[in-house]
């Protein structure tokens, strides 16, 4: 469950043309920095005996902790040990890093790190790991505002990773890669999000809708009902069909999907304020006064108390403030 959260979490998080630096939760909060700790206690205590696997946990724990410059080091430490090794790992470490750099909207860093990892996924004829580089190229080009090269990107990710029956053979042989080890469920809905939030960001969420809906679909059948996956997609699928004009079932999913998005990542999680700002918003538009003026009370109350505690390393964010 934690690594679905995590799937989920990152492809909408560095979306960042429709994401706003927003102060988080404290990263001294949770397991990590317990781990983080313990980790760097067995490296310093045996530096020679650290190897790829080591430095690579602790790059990601880092990076989930926001603490980037020491995520950074640790990527590189990794990816030294890697290039004389294991190359499908090395496009992983490469790919993480990317990811990196596109969360803290550093682009011209992520680039060559994606474009790396995807030309040696071709190399191993890797056709999930080819998928996952194009959705994380296409994150990075919606960050660059280049919406024609993200949705084709996009496209690609979800020929590979979550194809409909008449696509497989026909996308492989295009792509000159041979059937890899299956994608996950997580993999498949992360790959319909991120072709679904470019194409709103196209003022196209109407095409949206099936691929969010499939996802839905995904989540349903792999995770529970009040789970993470669920909660963005129902928002998510709440957010086109408002932009579509289905208003009716707009305000079911959306008030679903808030819901349970506070029930699982808390009240004071950006996620969770930026869906909770844009399901307000829908409530004006709608004409529910007393419905948006509930909302915008938690709103406000959340923001006090921000004010009122010390703030945590910033973070990108899923926000819809920029979509049409």
């Amino acid at each position: 469950m934690k690594c679905v959260c995590r799937m989920v979490l990152a492809v909408l998080a560095i979306a960042a043309s429709m994401s706003v630096a927003i102060p988080a939760q404290s990263p001294s909060t949770g397991q990590h920095p317990d781990q983080i700790r313990a980790l760097q206690a067995s490296i310093a205590a045996a530096p020679a005996q650290a190897g790829a696997a080591t430095w690579l946990r602790l790059a990601v724990l880092c990076q989930d902790a926001a603490r980037y410059k020491e995520s950074e080091q640790a990527y590189r430490k990794a990816i030294g040990l890697l290039k004389s090794s294991d190359r499908a790992s090395l496009a992983m470490a490469l790919d993480h890093m990317g990811t990196m750099f596109v969360e803290t909207g550093r682009f011209a860093k992520a680039e060559p790190l994606e474009q790396k990892a995807l030309e040696i996924r071709q190399a191993l004829n890797d056709s999930t790991g080819v998928g996952i580089s194009y959705m994380h190229l296409a994150v990075l080009s919606l960050g660059k505002h280049d919406l024609d090269a993200a949705e084709a990107d996009a496209e690609m990710a979800v020929s590979l990773i979550a194809p409909t029956q008449a696509q497989p053979e026909a996308q492989s042989a295009a792509m000159h890669v041979t059937p890899s080890t299956p994608s996950t469920p997580e993999q498949q809905m992360a790959a319909l999000i991120d072709l679904s939030l470019v194409r709103c960001a196209r003022g196209s969420c109407a095409t949206a809708v099936p691929h969010l809906t499939r996802a839905l679909t995904l989540a349903h059948a792999n995770y529970q009902a009040n789970s993470v996956p669920v909660g963005f997609l129902d928002f998510l699928l709440g957010y086109a069909n408002w932009k579509n004009g289905n208003s009716p079932a707009a305000a079911q999913l959306m008030k679903t999907g808030t819901s349970e998005l506070e029930s699982q990542l808390g009240w004071g999680h950006p996620t969770y304020i930026a869906a909770l700002k844009q399901y307000h918003a829908f409530l004006i538009e709608n004409g529910e006064p007393a419905a948006a003026l509930q909302v915008g009370a938690t709103i406000a109350g959340i923001k006090q108390n921000q004010q009122a505690r010390p703030q945590g390393a910033a973070r990108v964010a899923l926000s819809f403030d920029q979509l049409p």
